[in-house]
């Protein structure tokens, strides 16, 4: 039963727009503990066990009077709680927290340089440390609309592979936002490096492969010298469905990074891996940040974007000195 009231007092919380603080009960039981009883009414404590990643901050939460109206609803009349004590849940493992950092790249837009082509191209980089969080949260969404196929009044399926900013409806695109925009704005970096397409110099766009290795080249150096990066790293891109294009692309990688660690004399160690995106709620993760990036820029809709600016450290606009355009949009 604590469980599913849970889940009760999680809901209660959205649609009162705590949607972080009901984030940090995923994964939580309680239990009432009596420290007075009368003959019509008892006095309880409510020991609410949390995931360990959320204990801390919790644990410093000073207004509890909201949560403890939500629970006292869950229980009849004579049942008073008086406080609520926050507690680690031991039956889930915290991850171990190691100085590697990790990168996450995608990209937006196209590379046809015509009017009929987008006026932007990016590449957007997402920068994080484990412990991972909230990554749990995200994948009980998907199962839970995997399970909505099940209602009888439901007009069409839902098979949710993994998310995608593109394909996914405006309630998943809102309920996914809802989620990032709760991250520890300390632990999310996001860096933006912005083409504006129609500057682009002729020769520096005739093949698209050059162009675009050449700017991953550019924007991965860019990157690191941004978060000052001086440990050891892994990147992470989408896996490409063409073996001689990941390798490619592998090599514009190795080429910008090589740069950096000599220029700065470094001894670290970095690796680089093509993931498949459903395998990765980070890749989903950026692949919705991009895309609200992107609206920004190519659409003048910023209504997504407002959830996530608050971890961009730079949208670096790249071509925006430069006065001539090749072509109009």
């Amino acid at each position: 039963m604590s469980l599913e009231n849970i889940k009760i007092v999680q809901n209660i919380l959205k649609q009162e727009g705590e949607f972080d603080l009901a984030i940090k009960l995923e994964n939580s039981y309680y239990k009432l503990r009596t420290i007075e009883e009368q003959d019509e009414w008892e006095k309880c404590t409510l020991d609410l066990y949390l995931h360990p990643n959320c204990y801390m901050e919790l644990k410093s939460f000073i207004d509890n009077k909201k949560l403890i109206n939500i629970f006292e609803g869950l229980f009849d009349s004579n049942t008073y709680i008086h406080d609520i004590e926050f507690k680690i849940n031991t039956n889930i493992g915290i991850e171990n927290i190691t100085d590697t950092i990790y990168i996450f790249i995608d990209e937006s837009g196209d590379m046809n340089f015509t009017q009929t082509g987008s006026k932007y191209y990016m590449f957007n980089f997402l920068v994080k440390k484990r412990p991972f969080k909230l990554h749990e949260y995200i994948a009980n969404y998907r199962y839970e609309l995997l399970e909505k196929s099940l209602d009888p009044l439901m007009a069409k399926r839902l098979n949710i592979e993994y998310f995608h900013a593109h394909n996914d409806n405006k309630h998943i695109k809102n309920e996914l936002f809802n989620i990032i925009s709760t991250f520890d704005i300390d632990a999310v970096k996001i860096y933006s490096y912005i083409l504006e397409k129609e500057k682009v110099q002729p020769n520096k766009r005739e093949l698209n492969e050059d162009f675009y290795i050449d700017n991953l080249i550019f924007s991965i150096g860019k990157l690191l010298e941004k978060n000052k990066i001086t440990s050891d790293f892994i990147i992470i891109t989408d896996n490409l469905p063409v073996a001689r294009n990941r390798k490619k692309q592998e090599k514009a990688l190795k080429v910008g990074v090589t740069k950096y660690i000599k220029e700065h004399k470094l001894n670290l160690r970095y690796d680089i891996f093509h993931h498949c995106s459903a395998s990765s709620s980070n890749l989903q993760i950026i692949d919705y940040i991009g895309w609200a990036i992107f609206k920004k820029y190519e659409y003048n809709d910023d209504s997504y974007y407002n959830k996530i600016k608050k971890y961009i450290l730079k949208e670096d606009i790249v071509t925006k000195n430069r006065g001539v355009k090749y072509y109009e949009k």
